[in-house]
């Protein structure tokens, strides 16, 4: 055993290993007069010489890795090519997936979830992930300011100057321009963890500045009120950004104060519009898609929205067998019935998919002289009949003139079976022409709708 050196010539030094919970006191002494005196050995010296270098080295291995671990969790995991997409006036985003966050010298957001959480110190509070939407959110640390008495200090732990700290941006497509109404989805446990301003395109108007929640403390509460000097704990509906057009937009939100927890965010056009719970599932596509819509790509509307979600299935109407069928062929993207031979046509085609729900998207094609008469059977049992309205145009493939079943289940090797029936505005007659049916997960058949027509079997 190795005896505590003497006071004499006896120096002490505490060193703490930050992350590694690792505090060594080293006693620096004349190591010739230790040996000398019997107190220390030759071979003890060389044993604690060895030990303080690997406790050295697993020091160093810990701290580098909490470093590392934490790095990870302030990093977009979010798709590169990938955006949220607002239909109908609305779009759901999880915080968790923003396309990178900016200015973070002093504070960061990092990702929360069952299995991953932020070695920070100043981070008080327990994991909130139960209940959170998608099960993760982010949380802006580190947390110096938890109560009111602790010191306020702005441009740290406080800011009411937007886009000053700590910076996350999503990409949206909004298809709707127009006012939208800002809700947030967050986790306050105190007095000074319950603020955070959103912005447009690098810009932040007075109508994002401090979001404000004093309800719901210790649980996934919705907040869209600002914060004013009359009324600390919010104004209702005072929070919304204006879209001037249609396109790709950048929302961002930066800390208030920090310690803020995030979990989800829902635009919305409807001024009635009150969020529930985990609410609206989110929607994303493919950059490269909206770009080649963007730019008149001429791909047909079916073949834009059918691949819009990786998770779609599709059959297109030209897969469906003709023979025998009094359907044919029109053009490269539809079967159509030809009115001076035949009234109606009937096809079938097995459903190659996994067993599943699906909400089942059929894309009609409208035309300018009659409304078909479109019905969709599963091993026989009719699932709906419907009509594409008249379109102004020689014909036309879009949202419009589909037909939505939603939550249908489907078993692998079902019979898929379309009836089609022309019709005549008195002068003449209808093809009943169709492009395909598409099978997407439930909750997204309105969804996946919002897409450019066409208007060309071509």
């Amino acid at each position: 055993m190795i005896k505590k050196p003497d006071n004499k010539n006896l120096y002490v030094k505490n060193r703490i290993v930050q992350g590694s919970k690792l505090n060594l006191t080293f006693y620096f002494t004349s190591i010739s007069s230790l040996l000398k005196s019997g107190v220390l050995k030759l071979e003890y010296l060389i044993l604690m010489k060895h030990l303080l270098l690997k406790t050295f080295i697993i020091a160093l291995f810990a701290h580098t890795f909490l470093h590392s671990q934490q790095h990870k969790l302030s990093l977009s995991i979010f798709e590169s090519d990938a955006v949220f997409a607002e239909s109908n006036g609305l779009v759901a985003v999880e915080a968790e997936f923003f396309n990178k966050q900016t200015l973070t010298e002093i504070r960061q957001w990092y990702r929360v979830s069952k299995n991953e959480s932020a070695s920070v110190k100043n981070d008080e509070d327990e994991s909130h992930f139960t209940n959170a939407s998608n099960s993760e959110y982010l949380e802006i640390l580190p947390d110096t300011r938890v109560t009111h008495q602790d010191k306020l200090i702005k441009g740290e732990n406080f800011s009411d100057i937007p886009g000053e700290i700590a910076v996350l941006n999503y990409i949206i497509k909004f298809n709707t321009p127009g006012r939208y109404y800002v809700w947030v989805r967050a986790y306050s446990t105190g007095s000074e963890d319950n603020g955070i301003h959103v912005g447009l395109n690098n810009t932040w108007p007075e109508t994002g500045k401090r979001i404000q929640w004093c309800n719901g403390k210790n649980n996934w509460t919705w907040s869209n009120k600002q914060r004013t000097k009359e009324e600390h704990c919010g104004v209702p509906n005072q929070i919304y950004l204006d879209i001037d057009k249609a396109g790709l937009h950048e929302i961002q939100f930066s800390m208030r104060e920090d310690g803020f927890e995030f979990d989800k965010f829902i635009l919305t056009q409807d001024t009635n519009y009150v969020p529930a719970g985990k609410d609206q599932d989110v929607l994303i596509i493919k950059k490269s898609q909206l770009e080649s819509k963007i730019q008149g790509s001429n791909a047909s509307y079916f073949k834009t929205i059918a691949t819009i979600l990786p998770e779609n299935l599709s059959i297109a109407s030209l897969e469906f067998p003709i023979k025998d069928t009094n359907f044919y062929i029109n053009g490269k993207n539809w079967l159509a019935i030809n009115p001076e031979e035949h009234e109606i046509a009937e096809t079938t085609t097995t459903f190659e998919f996994k067993n599943g729900k699906y909400d089942i998207v059929f894309v009609g094609v409208g035309e300018n002289d009659g409304s078909s008469i479109f019905t969709l059977l599963i091993n026989g049992k009719e699932i709906g009949t419907y009509a594409p309205p008249l379109t102004e145009n020689l014909f036309e493939e879009g949202k419009a003139f589909n037909a939505l079943w939603e939550n249908i289940k489907i078993k692998k090797g079902a019979k898929i079976t379309v009836k089609a029936k022309v019709a005549t505005d008195g002068n003449e007659w209808t093809r009943g022409r169709w492009a395909g049916i598409i099978f997407t997960p439930v909750g997204k058949g309105t969804l996946i709708q919002d897409a450019p027509s066409s208007f060309s079997q071509n």
